[in-house]
């Protein structure tokens, strides 16, 4: 918890460094996602049934072009049964293909959750659509459909007649992410 909370400092002072020197490109997206669980396999476990969860990102995105928009965040992720809390780093590309309009967009989230006694390792990707919608130039509206797939890493601990230990393992899950979110 604390790795993940100096992370949030650091995004922080930096998020709001960047506003001071007169960027009209830097953006603030905060969006939540609900992720409708299709699958999860590993080593242990594998399965279809009652997979949800959801997640909160922020992150800061800096406009390359009108069209281009990248940056970096962080955010929380909880999935259930079984129970996972994931405290994913990511990298974040938007793209508006339509050069008459910037309203669809595609993007890609790539990152990796960090492990703490309270949250679990392991790899994001989350690719999808988008559009948003802007009431002023700061401020505006985002919803958002992609597939999500987290690899989650976690210890299985097993007994036998000498003693307990732990093996480590990790699952995939797939979801699909359906979002709403806001712009800065």
């Amino acid at each position: 918890m604390k790795i993940f909370l100096n992370i949030l400092t650091v995004v922080i002072i930096l998020l709001s460094a960047t506003p001071a020197r007169g960027e009209d490109k830097f953006h603030i997206h905060l969006d939540y996602n609900y992720l409708l669980g299709l699958y999860e396999k590993g080593a242990f476990l594998g399965g279809k049934s009652k997979l949800s969860g959801f997640d909160i990102h922020l992150a800061g995105m800096y406009d390359i072009n009108k069209r281009l928009s990248l940056g970096a965040g962080v955010g929380v992720e909880k999935l259930a049964n079984p129970w996972y809390t994931i405290f994913p780093v990511f990298a974040k590309a938007l793209y508006s293909p339509l050069s008459t309009t910037d309203k669809p967009y595609v993007f890609t989230k790539l990152g990796y959750g960090i492990g703490t006694e309270y949250s679990n390792a392991g790899l994001l990707f989350n690719p999808g659509v988008g559009y948003r919608i802007m009431f002023r130039k700061h401020f505006g509206i985002n919803f958002m459909l992609g597939y999500h797939l987290q690899s989650v890493r976690y210890d299985v601990f097993i007994e036998d007649g000498i003693g307990s230990y732990a093996i480590p393992t990790h699952n995939n899950r797939h979801s699909l992410s359906f979002g709403v979110g806001f712009i800065f």
